[in-house]
């Protein structure tokens, strides 16, 4: 699969058509602001630009998705996909800013020629644009943000590990009732975790990105428990808030998911038997593990997004509608033993 063909997936139909959205939530001093990452601010005319370079593209493929079911073209694009994609599109530019922070801090930088190389594969960036909803400026810069964050995931691919408890629960408040209890006293994290409600889960469990976890290795390595800091219980949606019909679920009602990082190193031993190393791993996975690498960073320099595009997700690195859909990052009183 092709570079581009690996990112766009990641951030498929991210501009559907023009939305205006006035009235941005106030954040720290940018009333202008669809979100800000640190010091760096996303505007709204920024999202809006994007937006409008897309609804060529964008008319295109909803008048053929409407000719299958009948419906004539120039039908109105519901708003409820155009919200979906528009937080779908801040998601991918505090993401950019993410990655462009943690490559200056790991002294990164992709060179063009490595950027022309992988554009080369699929014709240049012009036939890449072709249809995707994107320019040729935003294909260049999508493709070097994938090629940087494989390589922020290749740096420590072999030198991390976490040991961590964690737990399913069947609904958001048991999952944060567990979390309090964790944080207040971490020391009682073995109980906790053995009594915690629906019985699934382990307690000082030892991982490695590598590893494969019960899953393939491309969705264990990109998993929230290895982004999530030292000393943290954090709580996370186990599944997706929405249907492919689009019907809304009840956040609080569905599973979630509570896990405590008891221990996080970067000076793992090098990989050893059932241990995949970095150099085996393909970019594709190399890539969503690099996107985690992320997390760290985001609750560093901290990421507000502006309510009339949702709320932010920390665990799920993800601009989210609903803030009950949103999971939560929160520091233990004192380091587990």
């Amino acid at each position: 699969m092709t570079t581009v063909r690996r990112l766009l997936p990641i951030v498929t139909s991210v501009l559907l058509g023009l939305v205006v959205l006035a009235g941005c939530g106030t954040g720290p001093s940018q009333v202008q602001a669809a979100a800000i990452v640190g010091d760096q601010v996303i505007t709204i005319d920024d999202i809006q630009g994007r937006l409008r370079t897309a609804v060529p593209d964008l008319r295109i493929a909803v008048d053929q998705q409407g000719a299958q079911q009948g419906i004539a073209p120039g039908a109105p694009i519901p708003p409820q996909l155009l919200a979906q994609e528009s937080r779908r599109l801040v998601t991918v530019r505090v993401l950019h800013e993410l990655i462009a922070e943690q490559s200056r801090r790991d002294g990164i930088v992709v060179p063009p020629q490595r950027v022309d190389a992988e554009l080369a594969r699929v014709g240049g960036a012009e036939a890449a644009a072709q249809g995707s909803g994107f320019d040729p400026a935003t294909i260049r810069e999508l493709v070097g943000d994938q090629v940087a964050a494989a390589e922020i995931g290749r740096r420590v691919f072999d030198r991390l590990a976490v040991t961590i408890d964690y737990a399913a629960t069947p609904d958001r408040a048991s999952a944060e009732a567990l979390a309090a209890q964790v944080a207040a006293d971490p020391t009682r994290a073995d109980r906790l975790f053995a009594g915690a409600p629906g019985g699934a889960g382990a307690s000082g469990l030892a991982l490695r990105p590598g590893q494969n976890q019960g899953a393939e290795l491309r969705s264990s390595a990109s998993s929230v428990l290895f982004g999530l800091p030292a000393g943290t219980v954090a709580i996370a949606p186990s599944g997706s808030s929405s249907s492919q019909t689009g019907q809304q679920q009840d956040p609080a009602q569905g599973p979630w998911t509570v896990i405590h990082v008891r221990e996080r190193t970067l000076d793992a031993p090098p990989p050893g038997a059932g241990v995949t190393p970095a150099a085996a791993v393909d970019e594709d996975t190399m890539f969503g593990f690099g996107l985690r690498m992320l997390q760290p960073l985001a609750l560093e320099e901290g990421v507000t997004v502006s309510p009339r595009y949702g709320t932010w997700d920390p665990t799920q690195l993800d601009v989210v509608e609903d803030p009950a859909a949103a999971g939560v990052i929160t520091p233990v009183r004192s380091p587990a033993p």
